[in-house]
């Protein structure tokens, strides 16, 4: 056998020339290794970059709907409490528009039923009416239970509807005299024909009660106040408007202990 490079001879069976040390025939080990040997491929950016891309949008898209559910949820129960808070007032309102009408007709059109007698024996000591519609649900005000608003109906000798008054005994919950003012409510400075809005800022108070006849429409507030003496000094403030809800007059009664 000859040497490929220095062309002299040299055994079958050996790797390198004896002469010019030329490797006659590849290494058997380092070819294998060459095939089993682990590829170290690029790694593709944009593949990954195309998954969290992916990933992040699934993410973003279940928080969006997350937070539309509790959105929706929270307005459904907000529209609940409303419909809820505001039952009698609506209740009552919708029988005022029967002033006038025969109470029988009136129960008939509005598919309601009055009674001539409240279950809460506080009302029928308080209060006067002829019919009444109350909520179930009782709330106690100086330790007598009360209905949480009611609808009180009087009518004239011929049963014809007069008045209907809406009260709301939540608002004397704490305190059976309404809410703490710092000195006696005045609207002396409102003209004839003003805005409810305008007075009911003035007054900041929550109404206690709307009583509804033919030609007006009167608000009740109840609050008290210490006077000069150092008393708490209580008071029924009724403001009176006319059905167009336009300011006529308003009156303070001071209420004092019927019994000592």
């Amino acid at each position: 056998m000859e040497c490929p490079k220095c062309h002299k001879s040299i055994d079958d069976d050996d790797i390198f020339c004896p002469n010019c040390d030329t490797r006659l025939r590849p290494d058997k080990n380092t070819s294998i290794m060459k095939r089993f040997k682990k590829q170290n491929k690029p790694l593709n950016v944009e593949i990954v970059g195309e998954k969290k891309h992916k990933l992040s949008e699934g993410k973003l898209k279940l928080i969006l709907i997350t937070v539309a559910v509790v959105l929706l949820v929270v307005l459904v129960v907000l529209i609940v409490v409303n419909i809820i808070s505001g039952k009698g007032e609506n209740t009552a309102e919708s029988i005022s528009e029967y002033i006038g009408v025969d109470v029988a007709k009136a129960q008939k059109k509005l598919d309601m039923h009055f009674k001539d007698e409240s279950v809460f024996q506080g009302v029928n000591n308080a209060l006067n009416f002829d019919y009444i519609i109350e909520s179930d649900d009782s709330v106690n005000v100086d330790g007598i239970n009360y209905p949480e608003w009611a609808a009180l109906v009087t009518v004239d000798d011929e049963e014809r509807i007069q008045t209907v008054k809406y009260s709301n005994f939540k608002v004397l919950k704490n305190n059976a005299n309404g809410e703490k003012k710092s000195k006696a409510i005045n609207l002396d400075k409102f003209e004839q024909g003003a805005k409810w809005s305008g007075l009911s800022d003035a007054i900041d108070l929550e109404y206690y009660g709307i009583v509804w006849s033919k030609d007006t429409k009167n608000y009740i507030y109840r609050y008290w106040y210490e006077n000069d003496a150092g008393d708490d000094q209580p008071v029924v403030l009724n403001v009176t408007f006319d059905t167009d809800n336009k300011y006529l007059y308003y009156s303070s009664t001071l209420i004092y202990p019927e019994y000592l």
